[in-house]
């Protein structure tokens, strides 16, 4: 069963869009002691259909934590009262 350790607000963006910079999510993550990492954001239209800009990061996210030894464990994207989670939707769990 997972714990979860820490929760951190890394970044606070604009109305439409952030940038994010790897290097502090995983600081954190490492310096905490951390199995794995969670990522997740709003968008603020309430929809939260993944944008290109969401799965590239999704994308780069993954292969920094892997690098790290720190595995992506989701990236949730919240809505009102909707959620969108990349594992489920990519079927991680599956491709293991």
């Amino acid at each position: 069963m997972s714990t979860v350790k820490s929760f951190l607000c890394i970044y606070y963006g604009k109305h439409l869009t952030t940038q994010v910079h790897l290097r502090p999510n995983f600081r954190e993550a490492l310096r905490y002691g951390a199995t794995t990492a969670l990522a997740y954001h709003n968008h603020p239209s309430g929809d939260p259909t993944p944008s290109r800009e969401d799965t590239q990061l999704t994308r780069r996210l993954q292969a920094a934590g892997e690098s790290l030894g720190v595995p992506l464990a989701d990236h949730l994207i919240l809505g009102h009262g909707r959620y969108h989670s990349f594992r489920a939707a990519e079927g991680w769990d599956a491709k293991a």
